[in-house]
């Protein structure tokens, strides 16, 4: 995902309790572990081609994705390339026109061809997810940058039908009070939580991993 900048328009999820504090409580000892580096990171650049989430919960994931694994992706970037060399297809839907040139432009020097990757106004991305077969993904991301006409909640909804029985779905940022209603919505889904700092951002965040039931 790309890096975070202030959301297009007036719409947002709401402000965390502090650096080091996410609305439900103070960082963790796996947050301050890597706090340094991502300080550092912060400073310096040089950041891992990986998903842009808590670095706990990108170790939990691979050690879970499967070759045969099919993942949409919302919110394009380094994350893809990683999704990429770990599952056999990968959905990305991407609105930034610079995200997607440069995602293609890795993927063509990786020859990487399980990516689809479709560039389309955020505002559409509802619709797109809802279009797609139900129960067609093993993991469905939900990390874009929003706008006033489109939240991660907007595509969150759509895209709980299109995870598998027994599949997951990452909200990324999932403590923001913005995105409480995914707490209502997912009420039978079973949840692991990550908290901690993300490569380039040394502020506590929260990576919330859903698992359907069955």
């Amino acid at each position: 995902m790309a890096a975070e900048v202030p959301l297009r328009g007036p719409h947002d999820p709401g402000a965390r309790v502090g650096r080091f504090h996410t609305a439900r409580g103070p960082m963790g000892l796996s947050g301050w572990l890597r706090y340094p580096v991502a300080w550092l990171r912060s400073r310096t650049g040089g950041t891992p081609e990986r998903p842009w989430i808590v670095p706990a919960a990108i170790g939990w994931l691979g050690r879970r994705i499967r070759s045969d694994w099919s993942i949409l992706e919302l919110g394009a970037g380094r994350s893809t390339i990683w999704f990429a060399r770990r599952a056999g297809r990968v959905l990305s839907l991407e609105d930034n026109e610079f995200w997607a040139t440069c995602t293609r432009k890795r993927l063509n020097e990786l020859e990487r061809e399980n990516v689809e990757l479709r560039q389309l106004r955020v505002e559409d991305f509802p619709a797109e997810v809802d279009s797609l077969p139900d129960a067609s993904f093993d993991l469905v991301v939900v990390d874009f940058l929003e706008s006033q006409h489109a939240t991660r909640i907007d595509a969150l909804r759509p895209a709980m039908r299109k995870v598998r029985a027994g599949g997951l779905l990452l909200l990324d940022d999932s403590d923001r009070p913005g995105y409480s209603e995914a707490y209502e919505l997912l009420a039978d889904w079973g949840e692991t939580r990550f908290t901690g700092v993300k490569d380039e951002w040394p502020e506590t965040c929260e990576t919330g991993i859903f698992r359907r039931p069955g």
